[in-house]
């Protein structure tokens, strides 16, 4: 994440903003994060408790099943509003991904110090409300047919194993529910179209 703090960018972001009284009345320093393309945005664990609204850009929410298959929701549009869930106390789950799709731009700013004002924000606390109302409606008309073994162990390899490395066909057999020669079929396939490589016995990486 780069953080921009030049006040003429975040003057233009601003007046582009359905938000923009919300955000000049904030009691906190503005400014731009941009993400690039395929960068993980922080996770609420790591200290920066942050809301960002989406400039320009889009971005993907992947939550990951502990089989390894995973649902997603895209955000595209303008004045998405990230940030809400961990504000109110919840998200910050480990198998909770949003990921930069296309080069991503957000005004954002830290709720640390100032939760309780905004808390007592009616207005504030409406946005908030009805984006994440957005999300559940989203969330319930999304399709719901179950991805292929193959994009499973592909997720799980990527979103669940340390260092995007399995390690032990039969344990990742288990958790993703097939057999541990269908999962061998699989990755033996991976390494031959070199999405991975085999780096010893029942060990592969995504490449």
């Amino acid at each position: 994440m780069k953080k921009i703090y030049r006040a003429d960018r975040i003057s233009e972001a601003l007046s582009q903003s359905r938000y923009k009284e919300l955000l000049e009345g904030i009691p906190a320093e503005l400014f731009l994060a941009e993400y690039e393309a395929g960068e993980l945005l922080p996770q609420p664990n790591d200290g920066r408790n942050l809301l960002q609204i989406v400039v320009e850009g889009s971005l993907s929410i992947y939550y990951m099943r502990n089989d390894g298959s995973s649902y997603s929701l895209a955000f595209s549009q303008r004045d998405d509003i990230l940030g809400q869930m961990e504000f109110f106390g919840g998200g910050g789950s480990p198998c909770v991904f949003a990921e930069a799709t296309k080069k991503l731009t957000c005004l954002a700013f830290v709720t640390d110090g100032i939760r309780d004002a905004l808390m007592n924000d009616a207005n504030f606390l409406r946005v908030l409300a009805e984006s994440m109302a957005g999300i559940i409606e989203m969330l319930t008309k999304q399709n719901a047919a179950s991805p292929s073994l193959k994009e499973r162990v592909y997720s799980y390899m990527l979103y669940q194993c340390e260092n995007k490395r399995l390690k032990g066909v039969e344990k990742a057999a288990f958790s993703l529910h097939c057999s541990p020669r269908q999962l061998q079929r699989i990755l033996n396939a991976f390494a031959e179209a070199g999405v991975a490589k085999k780096l010893g016995k029942g060990t592969y990486e995504l490449c």
